[in-house]
This record gives structure tokens, C-alpha cells and sequence, in this order.
């Protein structure tokens, strides 16, 4: 299920799609680093402090000339 609507939504060539794709993976590889850190460095980070790591690399996208992404995820 999870599957054949990723590869829905990355058939699509609209570009607000493409940053969502892009946000996506973004978490999962925030996720993932998280999990490292768990695992490897015995460091456990609040669900808040990931969030804010998501929040900031989206704001740096915007800064770099990514237009779509403030509106996928809104600055505040």
C-alpha cells in the first residue's frame, strides 16, 4: 500500500510533488540518524529536537532557492 503510493506520488512530475517526495525522504533520513545516534552513541534526542532538525534543513532549502518549500512546510 505504502509502497504503490510512493510510486504514485513519484510518477507525478508537478514540482510542489517533487518537494514533498524530497521532504519525505528528508524525515526518514532524520529518522535514521536519530536511530544512529540511539544505537551507536547511547544519545537519545526529544521528538521536538527532531522535528526543529526537519524545520531548519526546509528553511535552509528555501534559503538555497527552493520556492516550493515553504509550502509544504511553512516557516513560523
Amino acid at each position: 500500500m505504502v509502497k504503490s503510493w510512493w510510486d504514485e506520488l513519484l510518477t507525478s512530475n508537478a514540482q510542489p510533488v517533487k518537494t514533498l517526495s524530497s521532504l519525505l525522504l528528508l524525515v526518514g533520513w532524520e529518522i535514521w540518524t536519530e536511530m544512529n545516534a540511539h544505537v551507536f552513541k547511547s544519545k537519545v534526542a526529544p521528538v521536538a529536537i527532531i522535528t526543529r532538525n526537519v524545520k531548519d534543513e526546509v528553511s535552509l532549502w528555501a534559503i538555497a532557492g527552493d520556492k516550493y518549500s515553504s509550502n509544504v512546510m511553512p516557516r513560523e
